[in-house]
């Protein structure tokens, strides 16, 4: 895949001073936002976007963008797991006035109190780090898959992107419901969409050479990345 709208960088300041969720991966930080940039070039208004992320876990996804990418007024992040919310709203919180600098502080106590010099280090990324905006943000527990706890999760935010990596791993998975109703990237897909308004953009990643989408969608684009699948949807054509 050529990048279009991040160009190469060392991100490995955010590595240090993003906490993430053991068992949970997350996409890298210069993918994150060539995908971001790919979903906003297809919106009306790409200048006031409101991001969602449905399986947010530690909201690492959203927090990158907060920080690097522009034009953005507010983030929202989902979860079905509740467990991982509270990392989420921590690392949402550097994006607040004075966000960065409470962080910094926690890794130089941390510096003091081990005596690795690799927590100083991470502190003084961390207040190096100048975040392009300040967007409102919000993180909620809801399956995607069920509507309404979404549209309440969502509360009156209407998403522009969505940015999902879709579940997988050892612990994650795509359970068969309990009433028999479909699971599985395509119902997830339909799902989100049918929250949204129809000119949203839907990017999906998965792992592996394609990510499954409902019959008869035609996608925006479709794209390789390594070991990774994206393709970006338009939200009204999976109403």
């Amino acid at each position: 895949m050529q990048y279009r709208h991040a160009g190469p960088a060392d991100h490995g300041a955010l590595d240090a001073v993003l906490v993430s969720a053991p068992g949970r991966p997350t996409l890298p930080v210069r993918l994150t936002v060539e995908l971001f940039g790919r979903a906003r070039s297809h919106l009306a208004r790409p200048d006031r976007v409101c991001v969602w992320d449905p399986c947010c876990g530690a909201g690492v996804t959203l927090t990158v963008l907060g920080l690097l990418a522009g034009g953005i007024t507010a983030l929202t992040g989902t979860d079905a797991d509740p467990a991982p919310l509270e990392l989420a709203r921590r690392n949402l919180g550097l994006l607040s006035a004075g966000g960065l600098d409470a962080r910094a502080a926690e890794l130089d106590a941390l510096a003091a109190r081990h005596g690795k010099p690799a927590y100083a280090g991470a502190a003084a990324q961390a207040r190096a780090l100048v975040p392009i905006g300040r967007p409102a943000w919000s993180v909620g527990v809801a399956d995607a898959l069920d509507r309404e706890r979404t549209r309440a999760a969502l509360r009156d935010r209407a998403p522009d992107v969505v940015l999902a990596d879709l579940p997988h791993g050892r612990q994650t998975s795509w359970a068969p419901a309990d009433d028999g109703a479909p699971t599985g990237p395509g119902a997830f897909l339909t799902a989100v969409g049918s929250v949204l308004d129809p000119g949203a953009v839907v990017v999906a990643v998965d792992r592996g050479r394609t990510v499954p989408v409902p019959p008869g969608v035609r996608p925006l684009e479709r794209l390789r990345i390594g070991h990774r699948a994206a393709v970006l949807l338009r939200a009204g054509q999976l109403h």
